[in-house]
Parts: C-alpha cells; structure tokens; sequence
C-alpha cells in the first residue's frame, strides 16, 4: 500500500497541470527597417537648409513608436 501511494505522488508531483495552455504563443512586437540608415551631408554654409528622406519600414506585427532621434 505505502509503494503503491508513492508512485501515485511522484506521478502527480512530475505531471503537468491539466489547465496547462501547451499552445504556442505568439507575441505581436514592431520591427524598424531602415533603407538607407546612414547618409552623409555634403559640406554646408550656416544657415543653409538642407533635407534628406530617410525610408523607414515597420516589418513587425505591432505599431512602432519613434519616441526619439539623434543625430550620430
């Protein structure tokens, strides 16, 4: 009897909960993707205007925020 409830407690203790969610779980993340992610101005007076367009992508699944940007 004490072998017998034993094995049934070394049983339940390794098993896994039956609740358990064993799916695969997928989790929805933003990914940046810069063209051109350096460019190099041409030499400038002070106080000329000068612009590039820089392309940026988003390849991920959820929304990309753009909370700063800094030159190099």
């Amino acid at each position: 009897m004490k072998k017998w409830l034993f094995t049934l407690m070394l049983v339940l203790l390794c098993h896994p909960p039956l609740s358990a969610d064993t799916s695969t779980s997928t989790q929805s993340t933003a990914r940046i993707d810069i063209v051109e992610p350096g460019f190099q101005f041409a030499p400038a007076i002070e106080g000329d205007v000068i612009t590039h367009e820089f392309t940026i992508r988003n390849t991920g699944t959820a929304p990309l925020e753009i909370l700063k940007i800094q030159t190099g």
